[in-house]
């Protein structure tokens, strides 16, 4: 059985159009490569999967990844109870050149669901308060926005986080491994999220409709 992420079970042109596509690049690409303005660090925080701490399953191999080939950096915490996501979080505020926030442990509708406690998204939002301004998003786990668009829209203003961004169903690890990579590289080209959005729905249909991601903007 794959592993799944809900609580309780253990040059741009190329990539964009691909060889057999337009070969034209993607309106906020420059011609001859990527616009380093564009260019968005990522941090992340990730719980504990499971028990097994010898052989620890992680996101960090994805980070390091898209760190090599879009040439961008990423921080990496822990966040395995509520006070150690707030702590952290802090240390992550208005971090210059950073702008995607990738929050990697299980969830359930409306809330993540750490190694030790739960945290909804309204507490959540407190704890971010307005650190992330403009900045997307990720709830790399299971479920979590599978709630009404009011709350989301709640959370956004709260924040001011440009676009949220996460997975409605409970998805298997590979699958959601991948449109993770796809997501930290093809956020890389756009400074606008619903060009951005619009590109990746035509782009990836499959593996969206696969894994039930969804973007909320602002």
């Amino acid at each position: 059985m794959p592993a799944h992420r809900f609580a309780g079970q253990a040059a741009a042109d190329d990539r964009w159009g691909g060889s057999g596509g337009s070969g034209a690049a993607p309106p906020d690409v420059e011609e001859m490569g990527r616009t380093k303005s564009h260019k968005k660090n990522i941090a992340c925080l990730e719980s504990l999967w499971d028990g097994n701490i010898e052989s620890r399953l992680s996101v960090v191999p994805l980070l390091e990844l898209a760190s090599r080939v879009d040439e961008i950096r990423f921080s990496y915490l822990t966040c395995n109870t509520e006070d150690e996501l707030e702590h952290n979080l802090d240390k992550l505020k208005n971090k210059r050149g950073y702008g995607i926030l990738y929050l990697a442990c299980h969830g359930k509708p409306g809330e993540l669901v750490l190694d030790e406690s739960s945290v909804d998204i309204q507490k959540l939002a407190g704890f971010m308060g307005d650190g992330f301004t403009n900045w997307v998003i990720h709830f790399g786990s299971c479920s979590t926005i599978k709630i009404e668009h009011a709350r989301l829209s709640r959370f956004i203003a709260a924040t001011q986080v440009s676009m949220i961004l996460g997975y409605r169903q409970d998805v298997a690890w590979i699958d959601s491994a991948a449109i993770d990579l796809l997501l930290f590289d093809g956020l890389q080209d756009y400074k606008d999220m619903r060009r951005f959005w619009g590109h990746f729905k035509h782009r990836y249909p499959d593996l969206i409709s696969i894994t039930g991601l969804r973007a909320v903007l602002r």
